[in-house]
């Protein structure tokens, strides 16, 4: 109970990170798509997590640095580059950026998104995307598209769809 008492708090505190210039958004986001793999349940993850990140180099890199050291129930993190919608029906997570926002609802109608998350910046909920980044008074906050991770049979905790806005 003590355990799961520190995870929660530790969790929350996470989520409720605040932004500054010293800490890249990307790096933040990680740690979030962090801790979204740990409350949510997939049907089929064998041996790794597969997150593609549809951005620029640079964006996947960061993210990289932060979740491919990373594992969870022993189950190791594989970040990779996205280019096309087709290859997000490989993916556990899909992290869209913000100058890729466009693509959200191409990768929504274009590929097989069963056990995959579409994780977006600037609000995607509209175009498809299951969880989207917002910012609200300089705090990193994320909105959770409950109907569309129903949609990909993901089953997401009671904790993390309470920390969402």
């Amino acid at each position: 109970m003590k355990k799961l008492l520190v995870a929660i708090i530790l969790s929350t505190m996470a989520f409720t990170t605040t932004v500054s210039a010293q800490t890249s958004m990307t790096k933040i986001q990680s740690l979030y798509i962090y801790n979204f793999i740990k409350n949510i349940q997939w049907q089929n993850v064998s041996d790794k997590y597969v997150i593609g990140v549809y951005a620029n180099t640079t964006t996947v890199k960061e993210i990289n640095d932060i979740l491919g050291i990373r594992k969870f129930n022993g189950k190791s993190i594989e970040v990779k580059k996205i280019s096309s919608p087709s290859q997000a029906s490989s993916c556990h997570i899909v992290f869209v950026s913000a100058s890729y926002g466009s693509n959200v609802k191409k990768i929504k109608e274009g590929a097989n998104l069963k056990n995959t998350l579409i994780v977006s910046e600037k609000g995607q909920i509209k175009n498809g995307a299951s969880i989207a980044f917002v910012l609200e008074n300089s705090k990193l906050k994320f909105k959770i598209n409950e109907t569309a991770c129903n949609a990909s049979g993901l089953q997401v905790s009671k904790t993390l769809m309470s920390l969402g806005v």
